[in-house]
């Protein structure tokens, strides 16, 4: 299992990116809205002031989604599918994604190990 992991900075393709999970029967994921670090730091620690100089014309705020996937195949689909969509994560200005392998899960239904 895995825990495949999206911070998407180009908000207005969530819609797009979690439909295509569902078709994938990938139904568990989980969105948490997300702020730049170099934003906080800026508005919060007078120090960093000088860094929302620097982060001009980037995104402030994104969309991060977690999901488990069952199998790294179906990550492979999906990145297929992305690219169909012309939704590229390896443009930063659109976002990132990666997967980290999951070798305990503990939920309401079941515990397991891999």
């Amino acid at each position: 299992m895995l825990l495949l992991v999206i911070v998407l900075n180009q908000e207005e393709l969530l819609d797009d990116i979690l439909a295509e999970l569902v078709e994938l029967e990938i139904t568990n994921a989980t969105v948490i809205e997300g702020v730049a670090m170099e934003r906080v730091l800026a508005k919060d620690v007078p120090i960093f002031a000088g860094l929302l100089k620097s982060t001009r014309g980037s995104r402030a705020y994104n969309k991060n989604i977690f999901a488990l996937i069952p199998q790294k195949e179906i990550v492979q689909r999906f990145l297929d599918i992305l690219q169909d969509l012309d939704i590229d994560l390896t443009d930063p200005s659109i976002g990132s994604l990666f997967t980290v392998p999951v070798d305990f899960m503990l939920s309401p239904r079941k515990a397991s190990t891999s």
